[in-house]
């Protein structure tokens, strides 16, 4: 009979069961730092390309879903009291995004807690986006200021997270202590009636405007990511132009009938859109690399984000003329308040893309006065049509838009190629 071999020996069994506890605490350990990752400081000056994430992407547009409903109310109020509405909604929007986007680029946090807050986040900016569609004597804008003062708290939060790393302590704690004050006082404004909600709105718009332009020896310590933050830029732009597009759209939508009129003024809308995007990004290069070593930068830094706000503020305006000027009969023309609207913010969009320029490394060396000074000129030649007679025909002012863009991207690139070079310079 064939001999039965012995059952494997007893420490091979403590072996196994010991591997058995390692794979257990590896695992344990692997959850574990997947839920409550510790906090990393990202350098301030990548030396490679960090692009922008999914969840980053998907958190833009919630935001660009944000600005859009914002302007439903301000479509029905085509005018410059809907204009000071917009602006300041759009100002607390704007405000909320910046405060996450500069921290996701300072820092870099990728845990299921951190997902939690931002998904916090989203749903707090839905609300805003929700209760943006009253006036501002309203309960919706009560609510909207308090759901804005959440999303300060979130984000207090977040940086509370990171308080721990020694290099950026007192920034950080700074920085926590502006929001949550801010938080309690938006979060407290929308008990109070009317006319004294804007008090407290404005104390809460002060403390929330000083945390985000901190002192500029806290910007050179914890400045944002010199190619992600303006990557950020760049994309929350283009989708907001999207949106220009969609407005756009609903022009068309609105039509029963077509004319070779009506098919122009869609499609010079359309150019007008594209127009824009290629002045800000072939032009003024407003996605560039920006690197914050000194107070000058610093300065310019601070300078080309206010930029971005009113070139934000001047495309919705642009949009929502562009639906309405394609709604028009064939042949029809704007009234006068909805033709310097448009003009004005057209007008404002070429000096503000002009500022960005100006920041930009590409074009800050140009010697070339007048190149700068002819699209000063443009700038204002946009207003022409304003200032003569509303009865201008709306694809004869969509045409008009359309060639001051064009005339201002061509600027901006004999600007950027007359530059010195780096042996220069």
């Amino acid at each position: 009979m064939p001999k039965w071999g012995r059952q494997a020996p007893l420490p091979r069994l403590k072996n196994s069961t010991r591997n058995s506890g390692k794979s257990f605490f590896t695992i344990n350990a692997a959850i574990s730092s997947r839920f409550f990752s510790a906090p990393k400081l990202w350098p301030s000056h990548e030396q490679h390309v960090r692009r922008v994430g999914w969840i980053e992407l998907f958190y833009d547009l919630v935001f660009a879903a944000a600005i859009s409903q914002l302007s439903t109310p301000f479509d029905a109020d085509y005018s410059f009291h809907g204009v000071v509405q917009y602006a300041f909604l759009l100002a607390l929007v704007f405000l909320a995004w910046l405060g996450y986007t500069r921290f996701s680029t300072q820092f870099a946090v990728d845990d299921v807690l951190q997902r939690v807050l931002i998904v916090a986040q989203v749903f707090l900016v839905a609300v805003m986006a929700a209760n943006s569609t009253g006036s501002l004597m309203s309960r919706d804008a009560a609510g909207f200021g308090a759901a804005y003062g959440g999303v300060r708290a979130i984000l207090a939060l977040q940086y509370l997270r990171v308080a721990r790393l020694p290099a950026t302590r007192s920034v950080v704690i700074r920085r926590i202590v502006g929001l949550a004050v801010a938080a309690v006082v938006w979060a407290a404004s929308a008990l109070l009636p009317a006319p004294h909600r804007y008090v407290a709105w404005s104390f809460a718009l002060l403390i929330d405007l000083g945390n985000s332009w901190p002192p500029a020896r806290s910007t050179n310590l914890l400045p944002p990511g010199a190619a992600h933050f303006p990557e950020r830029f760049g994309l929350l732009t283009i989708i907001l132009l999207g949106e220009f597009v969609a407005s756009v759209m609903r022009g068309i939508e609105s039509q029963h009938g077509w004319s070779v009129l009506l098919a122009a003024a869609a499609v010079l809308s359309m150019a007008v859109g594209f127009a824009l995007w290629s002045a800000y990004s072939d032009g003024a290069a407003g996605w560039e690399v920006r690197h914050v070593r000194s107070t000058k930068d610093v300065v310019q830094l601070r300078i080309w984000i206010a930029l971005h706000f009113l070139l934000f503020l001047g495309i919705g305006i642009l949009g929502i003329g562009a639906r309405r000027g394609i709604a028009l009969p064939s042949g029809g023309h704007f009234s006068a308040t909805e033709q310097w609207l448009i003009c004005s913010a057209s007008s404002a969009i070429l000096l503000v893309i002009m500022g960005i320029a100006a920041t930009s490394v590409r074009c800050v060396h140009s010697q070339r006065l007048a190149l700068w000074a002819a699209q000063f000129a443009i700038a204002t030649l946009v207003l022409i049509p304003a200032l003569i007679t509303p009865q201008i025909p709306a694809v004869a002012l969509f045409f008009i838009l359309l060639l001051s863009f064009v005339g201002q991207t061509i600027l901006l690139v004999l600007i950027q190629s007359a530059r010195p070079g780096i042996g220069e310079t």
